[in-house]
């Protein structure tokens, strides 16, 4: 349940929708997330590979969805980071999950190298999706700036299909996206009703994309594809963040929003946007999930507030965050499952290994609430 925050003057009630707006609820109690009985932390992959996947949850079959690496790429850019590297598994309590295979590109992709690639590009960020356009499930990733050798993956994303069936695994390659932003983006926050969000260095913020999908035979010429922006949720203003590429780098407060966050729509029908902040030197910003809220279908958002009023009571397994950087939070995750939330987020735990966690929100239709159950 969201509340919105309305002031009166005289004999009116004037509700102001798009100034502020509260989250849903979130536990502070957050459990470690594991794949085939190994936590996703760096004690699995000093690296932090392991902390670059997506969630998902799939009404059909009742169960929830991991994508991401399980090992590092000692050798960047290579096969390890690859499409064929992604492990995919399942679960059923969205904690515990279980490896099936690796991804890999089946018959009817695109080739790589009909965009100018000459290896298999490296991936960096993820996003899977439902598209309720086309009914089928969809993978976005985000390749870095390798340079020539990635085509015009270089800094962009690319699009897959996993067809009706988040499981699937021998995915279909679409190809990168062809976009007036190709090269000034850096992830996809979600796909909802046709409109694309990505993070971009336009602005800094989360701007709003129609998104075309283009048709099989996927080429150069009929790849999936995005228009100019059609809008822009401002992530910055009311917090003590600025975009360093406006306010000037060397700001104390200079900052960019994440490359992964995720928009979607919401039960209550209204569209929210989850992310978190990094300084500059790209490191963690704070001990805390950002949210902005659009009751008119991404006309205008809301202000951003914190998801957690008190986030330093945060535990991970029982056990208190790291201490000394206050276990900041990143590579945020937001799923829903019917009316209930469930965030995933990166942190430190009190020996200041980067572990995945989750934790539990409250159903948007409960007013009293518990629902934890503890971690084991």
């Amino acid at each position: 349940m969201k509340i919105r925050l309305c002031a009166g003057i005289g004999a009116a009630l004037l509700c102001a929708p798009y100034t502020w707006a509260l989250p849903p609820a979130v536990h502070t109690q957050a459990c470690s997330v594991s794949v085939d009985g190994n936590r996703l932390d760096t004690v699995l992959t000093p690296d932090g590979a392991d902390q670059r996947n997506t969630f998902a949850y799939e009404p059909l079959t009742h169960l929830w969805h991991f994508w991401g690496f399980l090992a590092d790429d000692a050798n960047f850019p290579s096969v390890a980071s690859s499409l064929r590297a992604v492990v995919h598994a399942t679960s059923a309590d969205g904690v515990h999950f279980t490896s099936d295979s690796n991804l890999s590109y089946a018959f009817g992709s695109a080739m790589y190298t009909t965009y100018s690639a000459t290896i298999d590009p490296p991936l960096d960020f993820f996003r899977a999706v439902f598209d309720t356009r086309t009914g089928t499930w969809k993978l976005f990733n985000w390749t870095e700036n390798v340079g020539s050798s990635v085509g015009t993956y270089n800094y962009n994303t690319s699009v897959n299909d996993l067809s009706t069936t988040a499981g699937t695994t021998a995915v279909v390659h679409q190809g990168p996206l062809n976009t007036p932003v190709a090269g000034n983006h850096v992830g996809v926050f979600g796909l909802v009703d046709g409109v694309l969000y990505l993070r971009t260095d336009t602005d800094g913020n989360a701007d709003q994309f129609a998104y075309a999908d283009g048709a099989y035979p996927w080429t150069d010429a009929n790849q999936p594809s995005t228009g100019s922006a059609v809008g822009s949720a401002d992530l910055f203003t009311g917090t003590s963040y600025c975009w360093g590429l406006s306010c000037g780098t060397s700001n104390p407060n200079a900052a960019y929003v994440h490359n992964v966050g995720r928009t979607l729509r919401q039960s209550d029908g209204t569209l929210g946007t989850y992310y978190a902040f990094r300084h500059w030197d790209g490191s963690r910003a704070d001990q805390q999930i950002w949210y902005v809220e659009s009751t008119d279908n991404g006309q205008t958002w809301s202000a951003p507030i914190g998801v957690f009023p008190d986030p330093s009571i945060i535990t991970i397994d029982g056990q208190p965050l790291d201490v000394a950087p206050g276990g900041k939070l990143s590579d945020v995750e937001m799923v829903l499952k019917g009316s209930r939330y469930q965030a995933y987020f990166s942190t430190q735990d009190a020996a200041g290994n980067y572990v995945m966690v989750t934790a539990q929100g409250r159903p948007s239709d409960a007013i009293f609430w518990n629902g934890f159950d503890a971690c084991d």
